[in-house]
Formats: structure tokens, C-alpha cells, sequence
């Protein structure tokens, strides 16, 4: 295929732009929220969008709704794309450092955080058809397959130094490695077979089935106490981003069916009332929480519409939509999100964590929850 040459600096920001205003007009007819969090998500230069989750989560979500019409994304992921192709260095990042390999030209890192990188490139792919999108997602799955850190159980590690594990690795490690098979089902069977060994190491390891709910974390060999919502919110998509693509007739599918059911149902048995669900899932004391209900949310409502789970769910996902749709501010900023990640939630640090840091991923996990849910 032909590549189409990169943007310079004055291209991207000149896109960026045009794509922030046009956006205005679409806000009025995306559900409510969304429309101000794609124009919010426009208005930024797209160079200053990274690599990282924080980044890519956001991009992916975009784009997810470039699928349904809002034609504005376009421009802006391809000047994201361009330009870190162009860089030459691993974007700036918050998450810890680690050894660094290129995917697809793009340079990363083993911080699983990185891996998010074949979300937003999958679907550029995809869409567009874009040949150097789709090597990053093939690197990216290269990356994970032969260089990723293990720990003695064999889960991929979080990073190179972690002496933790949590089931936000998992997700991140089980959908690249899933949207590389699927990009590149004949030569890429590796891929498959190291994403269903990671899912069902990460669910024997936290799946707790008495409660039906995720451990936070497993730390120095012994696992931790609490159930973080965005612990079992990662292991649910983790889930739903293998069965999406999994053969119905590969031996683990009913296996990853019942597990998902299980966790399904005891997120919906803890859910509040007003349908949102606490930071630590079974301790009311804890805050509401949002983006726990977004995730929710979503991989209920796949499961649903897959015919994975039962259409009993329907009113939990609704209850939980309509609780994020609630913490949304007509500017698009997305309210009572914990900020903070496995570590302060297993020591209980919650309240100093709630809506204190803007993070890109906060609004994508609205984005690509927003989209799941207009699929009917």
C-alpha cells in the first residue's frame, strides 16, 4: 500500500484547528457528554497526545467514533500518528520506566502501559487502511510476545521492575495481542495463543469466585485484600477483548464464558442503587466512583449484545450509564473519578485521589463506553 507522507508541524497544527471547530457542530448530535468530550479532545495538539494509555485510550475512543460519522477525528489521528512516527523517542509519560524497542516505528516501552499503543493504531488500520498503522500493532504484539517481563505465575509483568501484578496488565497485554491476531490471523497464531495464556493465568490468579469480584493486586507473591472496581473492570474487558475475537470453538471459550458471568454477576450484585459502584466494590464507605461505572457499563453491555450474558443485565447497565452520564459537566469534564491506581486503592488512600489530576484516559473510557452502547 502507499503511504502518504508525513505532516510537518504547521500541517498538524493547522488540522488540529479545523478539526476543533468542526467538532462544535457535531456535539449537538452525540449522546449527551460525548459531543463535549470530542470537542474538549480536538481542541488539543494532537502531538501532545502520547503513547502511553494515558494518550491512547483517548485516541482509540475518538476514533471509535470516527467509525459513527464524526468525520473531524480523521485529520487529528493522522497527525497524532505522524507525528510519532516522526519523533524518534518515546513520548513523555508518567508510568515507570523500562526497557525501550520500536513498534512499527514508533518507539515504546515494556510498561504495559505502553501496549495501549495498538488501540487507536488497530482502528486506523482498520478504517483507514493505513499500512503503518497496522506494523505498529504487529510490533507492539511482537514487543509483549518476546520481550515483556514475566513473574513466577508467567503474567506478563506491569513493567521491568514491578514486583506487583494487577489486572490492568492484562487488559492491555490480552487486547493488543488479540487485535494482532486478527490483523494477522495466518502468521500470527503466537499472538492468540499468548493472549488466552494470559487471560486465564490473570483470572486463576484474581478471580475470586466465592464474591464473583477481582483481587486489586497481587504483591511479593501473596494477593491483597480489597476489590478495587477498576480491578475487576480491567479483568471484565480483558475478558470481552479475547472472546471478541476467540473462535467459539476453541477449547478455553466456555471456560472465559463462565468466568466472565461470574464477574459480571457480582459487579451487578454490589452495584449502589443509583448505579454507581464504590471504589472498593464491597465497602460502602468508599466514594462513587465513575469510570468503574463506565467499565461496567461497557462490558456488560457487550456481553448482553453478544449473547454472552443474559438480557437480565440490561437495567444494571442503564442504571450505570445513567450514573457516568451524571458526572459529566456540559464542558465535557468527567466528575468523582478516582485518579489514583492499585497501590493507594489496597492501602485504602482513596479520598485525596478523587478528581485530582486531569488524565486522558478518564475522558476515553467515556468515549469508547459511549460507543459500545450506541451499538444498540
Amino acid at each position: 500500500m502507499r503511504e502518504r507522507p508525513l505532516l510537518n508541524r504547521r500541517d498538524i497544527l493547522a488540522l488540529a484547528a479545523a478539526s476543533a471547530a468542526s467538532a462544535q457542530g457535531n456535539a449537538n448530535r452525540l449522546p449527551r457528554g460525548v459531543g463535549a468530550i470530542v470537542s474538549s479532545s480536538l481542541r488539543l495538539e494532537p502531538s501532545a497526545v502520547n503513547t502511553d494509555w494515558f494518550g491512547t485510550v483517548l485516541m482509540e475512543g475518538l476514533l471509535r467514533w470516527r467509525a459513527r460519522g464524526v468525520e473531524e477525528v480523521r485529520p487529528f489521528a493522522r497527525a497524532w500518528l505522524d507525528h510519532h512516527l516522526q519523533s524518534g523517542s518515546v513520548a513523555r509519560y508518567s508510568g515507570p520506566k523500562s526497557r525501550i524497542f520500536q513498534a512499527g516505528g514508533i518507539p515504546m516501552t515494556t510498561y504495559a502501559g505502553h501496549y495501549g499503543l495498538a488501540l487507536p493504531c488497530d482502528e486506523m488500520a482498520r478504517q483507514f487502511g493505513d499500512d503503518r498503522a497496522r506494523r505498529v500493532v504487529i510490533g507492539v504484539a511482537a514487543v509483549i510476545l518476546h520481550h515483556a517481563a514475566r513473574n513466577h505465575l508467567g503474567l506478563a509483568a506491569h513493567d521491568d521492575g514491578a514486583r506487583f501484578a494487577i489486572p490492568d496488565t492484562c487488559f492491555f497485554v490480552a487486547e493488543a495481542l488479540m487485535r494482532a491476531w486478527r490483523l494477522e490471523p495466518a502468521s500470527g497464531t503466537a499472538f492468540l495463543d499468548h493472549a488466552v495464556y494470559q487471560l486465564r493465568a490473570y483470572i486463576d490468579a484474581f478471580l475470586i469466585r466465592e464474591t464473583g469480584l477481582a483481587r486489586t493486586i497481587l504483591e511479593d507473591g501473596k494477593l491483597g485484600n480489597t476489590y478495587w472496581t477498576r480491578a475487576s473492570g480491567w479483568l471484565l474487558w480483558a475478558i470481552t477483548a479475547v472472546l471478541r475475537h476467540l473462535p467459539p470453538h476453541h477449547a478455553e471459550y466456555p471456560r472465559f464464558l463462565k468466568d466472565l458471568r461470574a464477574l459480571a454477576g457480582g459487579m451487578a450484585r454490589v452495584q449502589d442503587a443509583g448505579g454507581g459502584f464504590h471504589v472498593l466494590l464491597d465497602e460502602p464507605a468508599t466514594p462513587l466512583e465513575t469510570t468503574g461505572a463506565a467499565m461496567f457499563a461497557m462490558g456488560a453491555h457487550e456481553g448482553v449484545r453478544r449473547g454472552w450474558l443474559d438480557a437480565s443485565y440490561r437495567p444494571a447497565i442503564e442504571r450505570a450509564w445513567g450514573f457516568v452520564q451524571g458526572n459529566i459537566t456540559d464542558e465535557g469534564k468527567i466528575r468523582n473519578a478516582y485518579t489514583g491506581w492499585a497501590v493507594p486503592a489496597e492501602r485504602r488512600e482513596i479520598d485525596d485521589e478523587m478528581d485530582r489530576h486531569d488524565m486522558g484516559w478518564i475522558p476515553g473510557f467515556i468515549l469508547r463506553t459511549s460507543d459500545e452502547l450506541a451499538s444498540g
